[in-house]
């Protein structure tokens, strides 16, 4: 695996997670009239997580694979 990269990447969502950032202070701007661009921001990171940690899970099960033949 390449513990590396996953290493890496970990770190810089944990510090988007983290770190607060001046738009993500007040609700204001709305996105689409409704949305306000805070929860756009963590719904995003969710997203970006949530693939992130799919990504690591498969990486791991292809490794456990190769290491039985």
């Amino acid at each position: 695996m390449n513990h590396k990269l996953i290493l890496s990447i970990f770190v810089v969502l944990l510090l988007l997670a983290i770190i607060p950032f001046s738009f993500t202070a007040s609700p204001e701007p709305y996105i689409f009239g409704w949305l306000p661009l805070p929860l756009l921001y963590w719904w995003s990171l969710m997203v970006i997580n949530l693939i992130f940690v799919l990504w690591v899970a498969k990486k791991f099960t292809e490794s456990a694979k190769e290491e039985k033949k």
